[in-house]
């Protein structure tokens, strides 16, 4: 099944800590939330202005991919423009920002439950892609154009793949995916 987030489907939220706002992309499973710390994965878009502290998840691993800007440095360590910072919610951790403002792509998941990572696909040509039943992913447009099962999808909508065998990108040139693999744990 291939599901389709447009970008006006995002909830637009203020952080945990009040300091910014985010977009949330995706809150699984359905009905779960941010203030009861529930859920077991949160896929969201936010933009960075200014250094600060981040959000404490206490029990989640957080994945944070800038998307544009020129990167941030997140306790000491600098992550470049689609590099991506792997973290863990229970720790304080602060940013300070390279330039100017970033936009950073974010996945908050529960290690208990899941396993995520994340990489950047440049994809300059149609390309199929061999996937694993038993995993979920999540493919976030980041730049150029899109195109899956005759679905055009524009630039910050996300597709969420579940139960197939394998996916097909109709694409432009330059057109960039952050490419989120999930697989649940074997309890």
């Amino acid at each position: 099944m291939i599901t389709l987030i447009k970008e006006s489907d995002q909830l637009k939220m203020p952080w945990k800590n009040k300091q910014g706002t985010t977009a949330q992309i995706l809150v699984s499973p359905p009905g779960s939330s941010l203030d009861k710390l529930d859920f077991d994965y949160r896929l969201s878009s936010a933009p960075i202005k200014a250094a600060g502290p981040f959000s404490k998840f206490p029990g989640y691993q957080r994945i944070l991919l800038p998307v544009s800007g020129a990167g941030f440095v997140l306790n000491g360590h600098p992550y470049a423009t689609f590099e991506a910072a792997h973290f863990s919610g229970d720790d304080e951790t602060h940013c300070e920002l390279l330039k100017k403002e970033v936009a950073d792509l974010g996945l908050i998941y529960d290690p208990k439950r899941l396993s995520a990572n994340v990489r950047v696909l440049n994809v300059p040509f149609p390309l199929t892609l061999t996937l694993e039943a038993d995993k979920t992913y999540l493919c976030h447009l980041l730049s150029g154009q899109l195109e899956v099962d005759g679905r055009a999808v524009a630039v910050n909508e996300t597709l969420v793949v579940k139960g197939e065998e394998s996916i097909h990108f109709e694409c432009g040139k330059k057109t960039t995916l952050a490419f989120f693999t999930l697989q649940a744990n074997v309890q």
